[in-house]
């Protein structure tokens, strides 16, 4: 190295020194063992193998070590207070000598450096020694030391460009560095290249927790208890931590956090990722807005049933509720009455309406019965997309075996292309240049990726096109009973699911159907269709007997794709 050779450069004209002989005996010396976490102490030894060999190395020199001093702190900057203990020590022993593994474990930063040095020259430091070298208090020595620090500090600054460098790289590839959030690890891939990848354990529950959030039914603290005493999530385990339940300020970070819709921030600035989302951007923006009307926790007697969802039609404040009591003479008794009005938050001049909740509940139940699909509909329905579907897939197979068809035809010209490129007799590219030969695998490679997307569009599976549809379905015929019968939360989540734009003004609902229950409150099923007979039945999908009741029926089955339409966009 560039500091040995220096010295061999500089010793070879010096003047052999002599060292007194009770020198070792006169000097008390401390040894300093210390390992640093971070990357630019990997290669050292551990604390316990230094000390061994510290020790052995003081027994064969004959010297009398008063203390030994340990720590695991990286070096490269100042305060460490296991070494500047022991440089207190030192000063009040006025002469002591160092023993350390090498120089760059007392120092790896200059202002330490500095202060090492003056003490050498004071005196204060009689020597420093390592199993390599000796330190001690003579002008060449205290070049040498300077030198070792200032090459010790140009290792650290040379590593952090590099690790600086390497994680630039890494954020320009779309991918995080530092430690997976919750729900994902890293794969197995090189030291600081390695890729972020959903957890298959966590993956599914993190979403889970992002969904109960987002009904809006569920407090961040309620989804953590649920998630720590009902499901047993535990966070990931690694060397030093981790297995353990989640905590509060976790999970409030976790629903913060940009990378779970799919991007980050790196050095304050927001990159694109290329790992795999858990939720959307619009799911993200509704979460924030949810946190921030609910990340503070506030005393609540009463769970009221529509708070959060509707706003003043006036002014535009959120509605909130209020708890009054009455005494009824007739059953002489007291009964909590619920009443809705503005909150006042962007006008506190608004007219104070407010409505009951049994006056609220029935104007939602007024809306619900005017789109409920009568339950006789829903065998039509099923048995007509059960028919559309069959010919789907028979249209599927069809468009998937050509595309194969042509995907085989060009990994074939593709084949043959590369063994005219490599034949002997193209040495001097006779038969076909290098230019022409990648101009005409490019073409055939672009060919082969759009065609590949094809296929792949073609094999998605439709089962969850055929699930939705008939929960969608389901949903509109038994909506008006769940939202009579069922809970609080069953009542906001119908009105959530099926409206939009909620607003209450001088104590009127007004809302608007979102456009599939819209388009399902508008199917009348043909009367030609109610009376005919199940031998004869195909939904005007063939049968030439038919063809009067397919006429008939051409608007209705027209509906039903744009709703079929309207799924898709959905999912």
């Amino acid at each position: 190295s560039m500091p040995s050779i220096i010295r061999s450069l500089i010793r070879a004209n010096l003047i052999s020194r002599k060292v007194p002989n009770n020198y070792n005996s006169m000097t008390s010396y401390y040894i300093y063992a210390r390992k640093s976490t971070e990357s630019e102490d990997r290669q050292a030894l551990s604390i316990d193998s230094q000390i061994n060999e510290l020790r052995q190395l003081a027994q064969k020199d004959n010297l009398t070590v008063k203390k030994v001093f340990t720590e695991s702190k990286s070096a490269k900057g100042t305060g460490r207070p296991v070494f500047n203990l022991m440089l207190k020590e030192i000063k009040k022993a006025k002469t002591a000598g160092i023993i350390c593994w090498k120089l760059d474990r007392l120092t790896r930063n200059l202002l330490d450096g500095a202060i090492i040095s003056d003490l050498m020259e004071k005196g204060t430091i009689a020597e420093i020694r390592t199993p390599m070298q000796i330190y001690r208090n003579n002008s060449v020595d205290r070049l040498m030391s300077g030198i070792d620090m200032l090459f010790a500090r140009k290792y650290v600054d040379d590593l952090s460009e590099n690790v600086k460098r390497g994680m630039k790289a890494k954020v320009e590839q779309g991918w995080m560095p530092g430690r997976a959030p919750i729900g994902y690890i890293s794969d197995r891939g090189e030291q600081g290249f390695r890729k972020i990848i959903p957890d298959t354990k966590r993956f599914k529950l993190v979403r889970k927790m992002w969904d109960l959030l987002l009904t809006g039914n569920y407090s961040v603290p309620q989804i953590l208890d649920m998630a720590n005493n009902q499901w047993g999530f535990k966070t990931r385990k690694t060397k030093k931590q981790g297995a353990v339940p989640l905590s509060r300020s976790t999970i409030y970070k976790m629903f913060s956090d940009t990378f779970y819709y799919g991007q980050f921030y790196y050095q304050g600035e927001l990159h694109q990722g290329k790992h795999k989302p858990i939720v959307t951007l619009e799911e993200y923006e509704q979460v924030q807005l949810i946190l921030g009307n609910n990340n503070r926790a506030k005393p609540e007697r009463h769970i009221s049933t529509f708070t959060g969802i509707f706003r003043c039609g006036l002014c535009g404040s959120m509605i909130t509720a209020e708890n009054k009591e009455k005494y009824i003479k007739a059953i002489n008794s007291r009964k909590i009455y619920t009443y809705y009005h503005c909150t006042f938050a962007k006008d506190r001049n608004c007219p104070r309406n407010s409505i009951s909740e049994t006056d609220l509940t029935d104007q939602i139940d007024r809306y619900l019965m005017a789109i409920s699909l009568p339950q006789e509909y829903l065998n039509w329905i099923f048995k007509y997309y059960n028919s559309v579907q069959s010919r789907e897939l028979e249209k599927i197979e069809k468009e998937k075996h050509n595309i194969q068809k042509e995907i085989n035809n060009i990994e074939s010209k593709l084949q043959n292309l590369l063994s005219l490129k490599i034949s002997p007799d193209n040495q001097y590219d006779q038969l076909i240049s290098n230019e022409d030969y990648l101009k005409q695998k490019n073409k055939l490679t672009i060919e082969r990726t759009r065609l590949s997307n094809s296929y792949r569009k073609y094999t998605q599976d439709n089962s969850e096109l055929n699930r939705l549809t008939k929960e969608l379905f389901e949903f509109s015929v038994y909506a008006r009973t769940w939202f009579q019968k069922g809970d609080i939360y069953c009542k906001r989540t119908i009105v959530n699911k099926i409206f939009q734009n909620h607003l209450i003004s001088n104590s009127k609902v007004l809302m608007s159907v979102k456009r599939p229950f819209k388009l399902i409150s508008l199917l009348k099923l043909p009367k030609s269709m109610q009376k005919m007979d199940n031998r004869t039945e195909d939904f005007g999908l063939g049968k030439t007997k038919n063809t009067l009741l397919l006429s008939e029926s051409t608007n209705w089955y027209r509906q039903l794709d744009e709703l079929g339409t309207e799924i898709r966009k959905m999912i």
